[in-house]
């Protein structure tokens, strides 16, 4: 079997690396969006799976008002690069879009809202992993977007801070 096609019969080795990102450790384009980039020092090869351990952010109580008027259990989706996991429906005047990304965090009718998958499994029945066949050859940068119930960035004045810890699993080699 060639190194360009991931191995679904799991005869290669795996390892992991978990990224620990938040507000203050990545950089944005737009600092009145919540559109996150970080560039990795070190690039990650062979990414197969992708799961978010724990996301959590802070808001503030501008969520509850117009033009949001958020609720508890309101999604606030999160994208990362162009990996989507998900999808869901938005109803635009009776008409149905598509929004697709890679997770989303319920919010809590509190100023602080979160998800957690804390077991570290990359069992490919395990839903909360994002399998990537192909596989990411060579990861160099990580883009996050958090994003309101309309699909459209967060505002840095309402989503104050975030972290969120995700785990890379990749080929380490052949067994």
């Amino acid at each position: 079997m060639d190194n360009s096609s991931t191995n679904m019969d799991n005869s290669f080795k795996y390892d992991k690396v978990v990224i620990n990102l938040n507000n203050h450790n990545c950089l944005t384009i737009n600092p009145n969006e919540t559109s996150f980039h970080v560039n990795l020092v070190e690039p990650i090869k062979n990414i197969v799976y992708i799961k978010i351990l724990k996301a959590s952010i802070i808001t503030t109580n501008a969520m509850k008002n117009s033009p949001l008027l958020y609720i508890r259990y309101d999604p606030i989706y999160i994208s990362i690069n162009d990996y989507d996991r998900s999808q869901s429906y938005l109803n635009n005047n009776g008409e149905f879009d598509v929004v697709k990304y890679f997770d989303m965090i319920p919010y809590s009718n509190d100023t602080f809202s979160d998800i957690s998958n804390s077991h570290v499994s990359f069992d490919w029945t395990d839903s909360s992993v994002y399998i990537l066949n192909p596989h990411e050859p060579n990861l160099k940068r990580l883009n996050i977007v958090f994003r309101d119930k309309y699909f459209r960035p967060l505002d840095t004045s309402i989503l104050t801070n975030f972290n969120l810890s995700i785990c890379l699993y990749y080929i380490k080699n052949r067994a």
